[in-house]
């Protein structure tokens, strides 16, 4: 029967055998997007929303990158205890609430060795233990993935089928930006200190940390003076930075601020906003004001690459 089924539909089956037969609450598949060389959880079950889709992985940190940088299993038993100082590199875990989870390799059957196609993860949203037959079930089930992908006609970048058809993730000059912005950029340690004043924070488009030390000392600044209005209460804001429709990097921030709501507020960091070319929009609900700007991160990081 399986055999008359279509990929996407083998792909399915697969992933809901898994789920079932190990008792599961989460299974998900990362692939890249082929043109960006960005990788995106495009597929998952058992999710509580579809905010997962939202992530955009860094090669090497997290969950699917580091396995795609190690092309080895990537096992976290307890999030986020095991992973204190990388907790926003985690956000598959916090946006579906995970606790325990493994992630390993999908990688191709027929082409050269160290060409994956993408991350297969399962998870917990309670402590489990994964044995080693666990993990071999894992791995088995990524194989048969592979096999399906391999089978798969190339579907043009950044169409519906990217999910059926991935392209290979191979380390590119993209990926060796990664090497260069390390994990505690201004970045990274601006909302370390804002989630440490209580400030809810998710890094959930990781792309931003691959731009150049310049660029991501203009986007601090711009976090940090929301961050500055908070004043006493942190606890009630979050800062959540995604993407939207278009791919673009989406940073939102709502609480309470000091001082009113408006693009006066913004005059200190009116230059980096215009250098940044973002889109600022201020939501005023009552108390709570709500702040929205885009960053193309995209045309950045193809700056970055343009100017060397």
């Amino acid at each position: 029967m399986i055999n008359k089924l279509t990929i996407q539909q083998k792909i399915q089956w697969e992933l809901e055998q898994l789920k079932n037969e190990m008792g599961l609450d989460f299974v998900a598949i990362a692939l890249s997007d082929g043109q960006y060389r960005d990788i995106y959880w495009r597929f998952a079950l058992g999710a509580q929303s579809d905010r997962y889709k939202k992530i955009a992985v860094r090669m090497g940190r997290g969950m699917a990158g580091k396995v795609l940088q190690g092309m080895s299993p990537h096992v976290v038993l307890a999030f986020p205890e095991e992973v204190q100082e990388e907790v926003l590199e985690y956000p598959i875990f916090l946006v579906e609430s995970l606790y325990s989870g493994v992630g390993v390799s999908i990688n191709s059957t027929i082409h050269v060795q160290n060409q994956a196609y993408g991350v297969l993860l399962v998870g917990q949203r309670s402590r489990r233990e994964f044995p080693e037959e666990d993990i071999m079930r894992v791995q088995a089930c990524a194989g048969t993935l592979a096999g399906f992908y391999d089978e798969a006609p190339t579907a043009p970048s950044g169409s519906e089928d990217s999910s059926v058809s991935p392209t290979w993730i191979n380390e590119s000059p993209r990926d060796t930006d990664s090497k260069l912005n390390n994990s505690h950029g201004s970045i990274i340690k601006l909302l370390q200190e804002a989630r440490a004043a209580g400030i809810t924070c998710e890094l959930l488009d990781q792309r931003i940390t691959r731009l150049n030390d310049e660029r991501q000392e203009e986007i601090t600044a711009i976090l940090a003076l929301l961050v500055r209005e908070c004043g006493t209460q942190a606890v009630d804001a979050q800062l959540i930075i995604g993407q939207d429709e278009l791919g673009q990097t989406l940073i939102e921030f709502e609480g309470y601020l000091l001082h009113p709501a408006s693009n006066e507020l913004f005059l200190p960091v009116m230059e980096q906003l215009k250098s940044l070319k973002c889109d600022l929009e201020i939501v005023i609900e009552k108390d709570k004001k709500s702040v929205r700007f885009t960053i193309p991160t995209r045309v950045l990081l193809d700056e970055m690459h343009w100017n060397k």
